[in-house]
């Protein structure tokens, strides 16, 4: 009978790293401990990290093959690969907080010798090692500033792990702009500024002016509310703005600052000014999320018509991709973001 003791004879498995020294990982049956991934590698200015270590037909890599590949259609510039876990085959559940934090100073020491600008943690296990938080789904796509104690500062960027975009391709899409947008905002350094600006309307003239010019025009405007809270039987509307195609006004109701909050002399003129521009049937009113927004603007009195919603829009577009309108935000306007 095969000797199962003799599986990985010949093969150092205990390591012999001082720094790993009480973690658990080590008691584990595995073909090695304590792989320096690192020590051959040479400096680049963006690492992708990986999960853990993987123990392929004799060589320890940090992506195999097919995750290489897929990188590698998408980024096709000087590059590093590592692992955040220098021990095969760990997953997330195996690394508690003294793994973790015994693993991090070898993860630091990779950081060290690539000096890299940008680092993509792949997956939620390397984004825990880095930044030490969890919920890829919701962290992905975002730059966290990353230092390590020897004083090398980089950008870190969680998104989707290769595999899991091989294993479900919907993630395929946001993993591709994730990449996109973190290397020309963090490696090439472009940057929109955009010509935007807004004008706040504190005069009655200025709101009369603004329902005259909307009333009956048919020029799409997008309307977006800023309320005290999410009940609209009890919040109230502080801010509403308005953009047509060149320009953004904004005018405050129940905002402290507001002249026309409730018990002012031209809170019920406003309300009237307003319900003229948006039950214009003419013109397009876009939201995102439009059903919050109409809640409170009906229980104001204000019956908007002709409206249509970027969120609902962008779902028949993509239904797999996230409709938040930050996530929108960072996938067609991320140049236009001081950080993703």
């Amino acid at each position: 009978m095969f000797d199962l003791d003799k599986l990985y004879e010949g093969h150092k498995t205990h390591g012999d790293n001082p720094l790993c020294e009480g973690c658990s990982i080590l008691e584990k049956s595995k073909p090695c401990h304590s792989f320096m991934d690192y020590e051959d590698l040479k400096e680049a200015p963006v690492l992708f990290l990986s999960d853990s270590l993987k123990y392929n037909l004799g060589s320890v890599i940090a992506f195999p093959k097919a995750e290489v590949n897929l990188i590698r259609e998408i980024y096709t510039e000087n590059l590093a690969f590592a692992a955040s876990v220098k021990c095969p085959s760990v997953r997330d559940a195996d690394m508690s907080p003294t793994n973790l934090n015994l693993c991090r100073v070898h993860l630091e020491a990779t950081i060290d010798k690539v000096k890299p600008k940008l680092v993509f943690a792949c997956g939620n296990l390397a984004m825990k090692m880095l930044i030490k938080k969890s919920g890829i789904t919701n962290k992905r796509g975002k730059s966290y500033q990353f230092s390590t104690a020897l004083g090398h500062n980089c950008v870190v960027v969680p998104i989707f792990h290769p595999y899991s975009c091989i294993k479900e391709p919907r993630h395929l899409p946001l993993f591709k702009k994730d990449i996109q947008n973190a290397y020309e905002k963090y490696i090439l350094g472009r940057k929109n500024e955009g010509n935007f600006s807004y004008e706040v309307l504190m005069e009655i003239d200025q709101v009369q002016d603004l329902s005259d010019k909307l009333r009956d025009s048919e020029e799409t405007i997008a309307v977006d509310l800023e309320t005290t809270g999410l009940n609209f039987l009890k919040d109230s509307i502080m801010t509403v703005a308005i953009s047509s195609k060149d320009d953004t006004w904004v005018i405050p109701l129940d905002h402290k600052d507001s002249p026309f909050r409730k018990g002012k002399p031209h809170y019920a003129l406003v309300s009237t000014l307003l319900r003229k521009i948006l039950e214009n049937p003419k013109s397009k009113k876009v939201f995102h999320n439009a059903k919050f927004d109409l809640k409170f603007l009906i229980n104001h009195g204000i019956f908007t018509k002709n409206v249509w919603d970027t969120k609902i829009m962008h779902h028949l577009l993509d239904e797999n991709m996230p409709k938040s309108l930050m996530d929108l935000t960072k996938l067609y306007f991320a140049n236009e973001l001081e950080d993703l």
